[in-house]
């Protein structure tokens, strides 16, 4: 019956990256966990896509056994103030794929394993006396659990209720054309602010965007006109870069729901995998998330001093100077990636 109350040990409410990887390590470990997600996948999802090296070693290291599609990429061009400042092959390939596909191929791992799926949207929790959560869905359909993991992205109903308002966010936009062999573009100039314009060749189009704090739709258009990109019809989506930690200790924020994405590139699929990581250690060894977080958030703080240098005036000249070094350009974008 709906009105029934499901018992778990962990609820992960969003079944992205973050939350599914999470899942999917938890049930691994023989923790018992209910995976909850309002969409009916495969769905579209709004990403570059790209997969950084730190970033599928990491998914290699969590599920060596994931098997998925993707565009190989070594060659990037970097643009600043819109002209071409040099081109290099990265140390190792940066690796382009259809969230549609990956995501569901993440969820479908889970589920064929015997992890427990429901479809549903969060609505709220309730702290019983005991510690443990009432978790109520949209449906009225409850859940009763020791911990709850909110993966639900960069508008997370979780984070809103164990943290209020959110502030954190930057709006991206991106538009998908044809393929052009061009390969991996960056982009950056005093004009765009706090972001770049990026184009990314995946598996059966170019992912052509372009994100900034305080940006919009027109800043978009006026970007894509000076990168004489074609117009196509535009998706959006929010990137968090302000961290959020839950003072409940039963309550843990992953991925995009916890602010995790990188402060200089928007970058986040690293970030899901490792605070997923970290959130089922916390569960499996019953300690602290903001201990086996540690590393993650130490991180955080050297980019935020980071972002300040990257687009500033100084740093775009920088950069620009840097460029001019090809072989110094690669050592730190290696470095960094």
């Amino acid at each position: 019956m709906e009105n029934d109350i499901l018992q778990t040990n962990t609820l992960v409410v969003g079944a992205g990256p973050a939350g599914t990887t999470c899942a999917s390590l938890l049930h691994k470990a023989g923790i018992d966990t209910l995976l909850v997600d309002v969409a009916t996948f495969p769905r579209d999802k709004i990403c570059g896509g790209g997969l950084t090296p730190k970033a599928y070693r990491l998914l290699a290291e969590l599920m060596p056994d994931l098997d998925y599609p993707y565009h190989s990429e070594h060659r990037i061009s970097l643009l600043i103030e819109g002209t071409k400042r040099c081109s290099f092959d990265m140390a190792e390939e940066l690796r382009i794929v259809n969230r549609k596909d990956f995501d569901n191929r993440l969820l479908c791992r889970y589920t064929d394993s015997g992890g427990r799926y429901l479809k549903g949207c969060f609505e709220r929790f309730d702290v019983q006396a005991d510690g443990t959560l009432l978790v109520t869905l949209r449906s009225g359909q409850q859940v009763s659990c020791r911990h709850l993991v909110g993966a639900d992205g960069a508008n997370s109903h979780v984070r809103r209720q164990v943290a209020g308002a959110y502030d954190g966010n930057v709006l991206c936009l991106e538009q998908y054309l044809p393929k052009s062999g061009e390969g991996l573009v960056g982009g950056l100039s005093r004009r765009y602010g706090r972001g770049y314009y990026y184009l990314f060749p995946g598996t059966d189009r170019d992912v052509v965007g372009y994100g900034a704090v305080g940006s919009g739709k027109s800043d978009f258009l006026r970007v894509m006109n000076e990168m004489q990109q074609a117009n196509a019809v535009i998706h959006g989506a929010y990137i968090p870069i302000r961290t959020v930690l839950s003072p409940l200790p039963q309550v843990m924020l992953i991925g995009d729901a916890g602010g995790y994405a990188n402060r200089v590139t928007y970058e986040g699929l690293y970030y899901a995998f490792a605070t997923a990581r970290n959130a089922a250690q916390a569960i499996v060894e019953d300690k602290p998330f903001t201990d086996t977080n540690a590393d993650i958030l130490r991180r955080k703080r050297k980019e935020e001093l980071l972002v300040r240098l990257v687009y500033s005036r100084l740093g775009l000249s920088l950069i620009a100077l840097c460029a001019r070094n090809v072989r110094l350009t690669k050592r730190l974008f290696d470095h960094y990636v």
